[in-house]
């Protein structure tokens, strides 16, 4: 398909991954519908500021079938990227709301591609927390096809989301790819368990001190990689009729080596941050995922470019009071 005759849906606009996915596919020139229940668009705005008049936004509830499968009709889309979803502590504090957007949010997707009766390529976020604590794999090596054992509901509810995407394929012949992000950070990345080394990166700009929740290794990936990992998955989505479920790159990290990289780039915020000594449950070692094969070249941003890319996203930000220097 021309990507002049492509429009895209991406669902979950409000969150870090979605906002970065609109801000690639207008700068590719693409025509973007974006929708999220929620109207909170602070994080659309930090990463693509101004340019809110550029994209169609569309409240909506991927809970209600009828109107995901609306928007998908009316608007016309060829490719969705759906990244709507409820993340870790907001499952766990309430696990029958969780499951609702994360598994029948996803139904709804999946059978709204079905009702349209078009090809209509999908790209849907899993999770690597689907997958349990690094010591449950030899070496702590985790690869795309590694036994799932969640510990979470929120892995559960994503474990459901593959097994739904892989009945659609075989019954409708929907063609998807479903990509597992590790820890995702950059702009916008302020919500969630493992959104600490963003914060850590903004805490120490605005001199604050900040606290790791864990310590341990981590397998970080830069926010743009992540979106437009997404992107071209649901390109190559397109009437491929196969159900895939992949791993994202990423670079690994010990949590006090991210720390030293941050103070080395901001000299001013030595000795304000801090970390836990406990791991964090994901795993951080990753055996070669196949996305390179389905999607082409996979974006996977050297850390210390990321982090710096990230910091001076944050200073202009502050700079342009897109970001309050006083919140917290």
């Amino acid at each position: 398909m021309a990507k002049d005759t492509e429009r895209f849906l991406v669902t979950g606009a409000a969150g870090c991954i979605g906002a970065w996915a609109i801000r690639l596919l207008l700068d590719d020139g693409i025509d973007v519908v974006a929708s999220d229940v929620s109207e909170d668009l602070r994080r659309f705005n930090l990463v693509s500021h101004p340019r809110r008049d550029e994209v169609d936004f569309v409240a909506l509830d991927v809970t209600v079938t009828a109107d995901v499968a609306r928007v998908v009709e009316e608007r016309r889309i060829t490719h969705i990227v759906h990244l709507a979803g409820l993340q870790v502590p907001f499952c766990a504090a309430n696990p029958p709301l969780g499951a609702m957007v994360n598994v029948v949010g996803n139904v709804n997707v999946f059978d709204a591609v079905r009702a349209s009766g078009r090809t209509i390529g999908l790209a849907y976020a899993s999770s690597a927390a689907v997958f349990g604590a690094s010591s449950a794999y030899s070496g702590g090596v985790v690869a795309d096809a590694s036994p799932l054992m969640p510990d979470t509901h929120y892995g559960v509810y994503k474990v459901a989301n593959e097994g739904t995407a892989r009945i659609y394929s075989l019954h409708n012949g929907i063609g998807s790819v479903g990509l597992r992000p590790f820890i995702v950070y950059g702009p916008g990345r302020d919500q969630g368990m493992t959104s600490d080394a963003t914060k850590a990166i903004l805490a120490a700009l605005r001199g604050e001190e900040f606290r790791f929740k864990f310590g341990g290794n981590l397998l970080m990936t830069y926010a743009p990689d992540c979106a437009r990992a997404f992107i071209e998955s649901a390109r190559a989505a397109a009437g491929s009729g196969d159900s895939l479920v992949l791993n994202v790159p990423g670079r690994r990290v010990g949590v006090a080596q991210l720390v030293a990289m941050i103070e080395t780039l901001i000299p001013e915020a030595a000795g304000l941050l801090s970390w836990e000594t406990k791991p964090i449950f994901a795993p951080a070692l990753l055996a070669a995922p196949a996305l390179g094969d389905v999607i082409g070249d996979v974006p996977n941003t050297s850390l210390e470019a990321g982090v710096r890319a990230t910091i001076e996203h944050f200073r202009r930000a502050l700079a342009d009071g897109v970001l309050d220097p006083a919140a917290s």
